[in-house]
């Protein structure tokens, strides 16, 4: 009995979950993807693409390239960087991600909300918020500001 009455509540609770997640309306603007970690940990120097690192130079918390078709708007936290096969692999080396196994760094698209790539993200920090203010412009925040704006806004919310 009891075992049935918990599967009724984790039923329950798995669709509430699910139905919230439908009500944002929000895309995944980040794709988890190994081709992206064989990218940087290859350090190839993609095309058309700008390269920008929040963090410390010496080893960056994130690195992204932003196609130069989007614009990208910078914050204080991002530094662009001309990249080089040398840098990246200075990189590289310090993070040493093939043998990391306690906080590994993850590759990933940036999707705009279209589901087009408009670059690529690399950090140990799994999500972050993206926003597109108008069309061919990306803001991307650094994921621990990230927090930071997503308190914002649930307070702007309880406010109206």
């Amino acid at each position: 009995m009891k075992t049935l009455i918990r599967c009724i509540i984790l039923s329950a609770a798995a669709l509430i979950l699910a139905g919230c997640a439908g009500v944002t309306g929000k895309p995944l603007l980040l794709s988890r993807s190994l081709e992206v970690n064989d990218i940087i940990e290859s350090a190839t120097i993609l095309p058309g693409h700008r390269y920008y690192y929040a963090g410390p130079e010496a080893k960056p918390d994130v690195i992204i390239a932003i196609d130069e078709k989007y614009t990208f708007r910078q914050s204080v936290h991002w530094h662009e960087v001309t990249p080089t096969e040398e840098l990246l692999r200075s990189w590289n080396r310090i993070i040493d991600n093939r043998y990391r196994i306690k906080f590994p760094y993850y590759g990933a698209w940036i999707l705009t909300p279209d589901g087009q790539k408009a670059g690529i993200w690399y950090s140990q920090h799994t999500n972050t918020v993206i926003e597109y203010p108008s069309p061919g412009e990306i803001v991307i925040y650094r994921p621990d500001s990230t927090v930071r704006k997503q308190r914002k806004l649930l307070f702007e919310n309880r406010r109206r």
